[in-house]
């Protein structure tokens, strides 16, 4: 690959990327559009109490996409920046929610740091790494309060 080719491809995968930030969790079929068939949905650092923290092909991606978006309200990605890395289908993303945020209806305010890789113009995989400290805080304060989340 010459270096304008890889420049296009990152160009095009960037553009993918910035599609799926821009997304909106209130309507899911949104982001379940960018997901690659094949795609892989991994929190390596999220709280050992959650009863899955991978989500491999097309069925699970859009179970959980579906479920997120009934336990998160006004899931906006904000301060959002694009890393592009050497290989043009591989980029870092860091976000923060917006302050109108919720997980069950508390308060989210939560921070983030994605790896994705985007192939054939969709997302094959992304790593969510977040303060799973404030999504256990979040989750029980909302069971305090009888809401409980989807699996």
């Amino acid at each position: 690959m010459t270096p304008s080719d890889a420049d296009e491809l990152r160009a095009r995968n960037r553009a993918v990327v910035e599609a799926f930030f821009s997304s909106n969790l209130d309507n899911p079929e949104e982001r379940i559009a960018l997901w690659h068939p094949d795609g892989v949905k991994e929190l390596p650092f999220a709280p050992r109490e959650l009863p899955k923290t991978r989500w491999e092909g097309r069925d699970e991606i859009v179970a959980n996409t579906v479920n997120n978006a009934g336990m998160f309200a006004n899931c906006v990605h904000q301060d959002l920046e694009i890393f592009a890395c050497e290989d043009p289908s591989l980029f870092f993303v860091t976000s923060r929610m917006v302050p109108e945020a919720t997980f069950l209806g508390e308060p989210y305010p939560q921070s983030f740091v994605h790896l994705l890789r985007v192939e054939d113009g969709r997302i094959i995989l992304q790593r969510e790494y977040f303060d799973s400290g404030i999504l256990a805080d979040a989750e029980r304060a909302a069971r305090a309060k009888g809401r409980t989340p989807t699996v």
